[in-house]
Order: structure tokens, then sequence, then C-alpha cells
């Protein structure tokens, strides 16, 4: 299945800030069933973590507030340019979702 997440406008891109995110926990992504859109802003990679990635990777730690875990996130890996300056936001997971606590 295709995911129908788009990067946010360039504008937006560059004026994101973790602040934006608010007090959302990866608990409230699952409760919701958002997928977490995360952008490079210096080569717009665009990368989807979709609630069951959420759920397996942060396993235990729901409570961890989504704000908190940009500055951890780098653009890295396959196609990755290697920069920290990454955007995150809340996307409508197009898949079937259902999560128990």
């Amino acid at each position: 299945m295709a995911s129908s997440l788009k990067p946010p406008p360039k504008a937006a891109l560059q004026r994101f800030h973790a602040g934006q995110v608010g007090d959302d926990t990866v608990e409230t992504y699952l409760a919701k069933g958002w997928s977490v859109g995360i952008c490079c802003k210096a080569c717009e990679r665009l990368v989807e973590w979709t609630p069951p990635e959420l759920a397996a990777r942060f396993e235990g730690r729901e409570g961890l507030r989504i704000a908190d875990l940009v500055p951890r996130l780098t653009c890295k890996g396959e196609d990755g340019c290697g920069s920290n300056e990454v955007t995150v936001f809340p996307h409508l997971y197009d898949g079937d979702w259902r999560w128990a606590p």
C-alpha cells in the first residue's frame, strides 16, 4: 500500500521547530492512528514511521514526547544526507490500525 504522506511546503519546512509539536507523545500518535512524518530540511528526504513501527520502536516508552525525539533524529541511512535538521509532523495512517495499550 502506498502512503499518501507528502512533504510539508518549503516555507513551513524551514520554519519548523520542535516546540510546534506540543506535548503529543508516542501514545497520542498510536491512539489517534497517526504516523510520524520525518522530513529533512536540507535534502527534503521524507520518511514515515507508521503506528505499527512506532509501537515496535517505542514499546514500553509510549510516554515519550515527540518533541523530545526531534533532537535525536538525523537524515541517515540509504539516501540520507547526514543533516540533523529535521521536521516531524503527524500524518493519519493510511492502513488499518487499532491500538490497545
